[in-house]
């Protein structure tokens, strides 16, 4: 994966068919470092200029953003002299990652006034620049002072310099050829040094494709555009072919719709991974806060089950008051029910009856605490069931099923709603198969999922599977169940296997019963489900199998 200066020169090519003489129509600064322009020509298209250093990117796109309401003060500028503006010429500096946007707008004053935007595709380094007519920086993105030890200064009021780059433009058929008469590349540092805005992608394609006239090879291709993208290792995407790399390739019509999807997965694969790993973390905490809980309430349990202890000393302490002296810390006495001496701990302060009734009170609060002990326990145990339930289903689910999740958990209380999130649509985002004869079997792969096709979807008539003694998703087959033939009875208890905790076992029990038989633990989440009638098919999940049935 690599926006190099191959790309880019493909980029340009597609947008100088489209935004030659179109007209800036806004400008928006979605992210700290990223761009839309919205450029009219004909019809409304959208430029995107990412200066991040993890997407530097430029291309056109169809992606919807959404718009700060404040812009920023860069933002501004370019709006200022930018907004109305015709797109007059868009050239790259050699085969560098630098592209210079010519535009004619007027000022304000009404004359006809010449712009520069330059973008500075270096990566790290990546930048944002708008000039004067004279290359006069009239403000950037990123600064660099003087003082900073950098080549080129990037204030307002600096002159905008051209980066150095002596090495060899690609395209420079002359140059290219005179350097492949005296040398060889047989390594990808050697043509990165020799060679100007080419990528290490590039490189290895080079050094794979061991064509012995490398002059011919590199003219080859450059020439190439073949807009892809390819699953390998880690997604990549190029716009010449990738021989080296072994995965599934997409190709596009253009470089822009290559760039638009890449970016679109990725960032999706992105936030997935990063709410998956948010939800993981949040979910381990509770089951281990549970945990901790449930511990400590047994200990109090035992404490409390031991209450009788307490009523015992406080009788003994009364039975035998007139052998405590003032002052005395312990009484040595003997229970005849038990018929055990018992050393009994006093409070020297305090009186025998006063230190009786200090054991009596004891004993009346442990008595009192043992069946809220006890219902704390259960409200622990279905706390920790829930998160591990949670757990399960995080192992099997995609960018949209993270969010319903999110928004369970938010319901509930245990993170805050975010006002970034649009609400969710009414029907969630369950699984819908069809077996071999065509038989609609419904798979929730979270809670709301699982709530929407058991207790809306469904009907009482038609039947519920679901595996067995563990976390796992509900089935639902829309038929009665004397209606439903083998076929589709293993075909659903196959799903229910696979997507339950017990997918990698063996001769995984799955009860399937009516849907009216199912019913909501009153008390308890509406995850949680208990159910009648049931019959029992035992099933080894194959995931072979279950690729075979059609998902709609």
């Amino acid at each position: 994966m690599s926006f190099d200066g191959l790309a880019l020169k493909r980029i340009i090519e597609e947008l100088k068919t489209v935004l030659i003489h179109g007209r800036i129509d806004k400008i928006y600064q979605l992210e700290d470092f990223s761009f839309l322009f919205y450029v009219r020509k004909q019809k409304r298209q959208q430029l995107l200029i990412s200066a991040s250093k993890h997407q530097t990117r430029m291309h056109l796109t169809n992606d919807s953003y959404e718009k700060p309401m404040n812009p920023p003060l860069f933002c501004m500028l370019l709006r200022k002299h930018l907004e109305s503006a015709y797109i007059i010429d868009i050239e790259q500096k050699d085969n560098d990652r630098i592209v210079t946007f010519t535009l004619r707008g007027t000022n304000e004053l009404g004359d006809t006034a010449k712009r520069y935007l330059i973008f500075e595709a270096l990566g790290k380094d990546a930048n944002l620049i708008l000039t004067d007519d004279q290359y006069k920086i009239l403000d950037a993105l990123n600064h660099t002072h003087p003082f900073d030890e950098v080549q080129r200064t990037m204030i307002p009021s600096a002159k905008y310099i051209y980066p150095e780059d002596n090495r060899i433009n690609p395209f420079d058929s002359e140059a290219r050829q005179a350097f492949f008469k005296t040398t060889t590349i047989d390594n990808t540092k050697a043509l990165l040094n020799h060679f100007q805005g080419v990528a290490p992608q590039f490189a290895k394609e080079f050094i794979y494709r061991k064509n012995k006239d490398q002059n011919t090879l590199m003219q080859t291709m450059i020439k190439e555009n073949t807009p892809q993208i390819i699953e390998a290792k880690k997604m990549a995407f190029s716009v010449y072919d990738l021989t080296h790399l072994q995965g599934e390739k997409q190709r596009y019509h253009s470089p822009s719709e290559m760039l638009d999807k890449f970016y679109t997965l990725k960032d999706s694969k992105e936030k997935f991974q990063q709410r998956n790993k948010d939800l993981n973390q949040l979910i381990a905490k509770h089951l281990k806060k549970q945990t901790r809980k449930i511990e400590q309430l047994n200990q109090d349990l035992k404490k409390a089950e031991k209450s009788d202890i307490y009523k015992t000393k406080g009788n003994l302490i009364l039975a035998n008051q007139h052998h405590i002296n003032p002052g005395d810390v312990n009484l040595e006495a003997f229970d005849y029910e038990t018929e055990t001496a018992i050393d009994i701990t006093l409070d020297r302060h305090l009186t025998p009856i006063e230190n009786a009734q200090t054991y009596f009170k004891r004993y009346k609060k442990l008595k009192k605490s043992k069946p809220h002990i006890k219902r704390e326990i259960i409200k622990a145990k279905n706390e920790r069931t829930y998160f591990r339930l949670l757990e399960s289903q995080l192992q099997d689910t995609n960018l949209s099923d993270l969010e319903e999740i999110r928004e369970e958990l938010s319901q509930y209380g245990y993170i805050k709603p975010s006002k970034r999130n649009k609400k969710l649509s009414k029907k969630a985002n369950y699984l819908l198969y069809k077996d071999a004869l065509g038989m609609e079997i419904l798979v929730g792969k979270n809670n709301i999922q699982n709530a929407q096709i058991t207790h809306k979807e469904a009907r009482p008539h038609h039947v519920w599977f679901h595996v067995q003694g563990a976390p796992g998703s509900h089935v639902v087959v829309k038929a009665t169940l004397d209606q439903l033939k083998e076929t589709t009875i293993r075909s659903a208890a196959q799903l229910a296997a696979y997507h339950s905790k017990m997918r990698y076992s063996s001769s995984v029990p799955v009860d399937y019963t009516d849907v009216k038989n199912v019913k909501k633990i009153p008390g308890q989440k509406p995850c949680f489900v208990k159910y009648s009638n049931q019959k029992t098919i035992y099933i080894d999940p194959d995931e072979t199998f279950i690729k075979t049935l059609k998902s709609i």
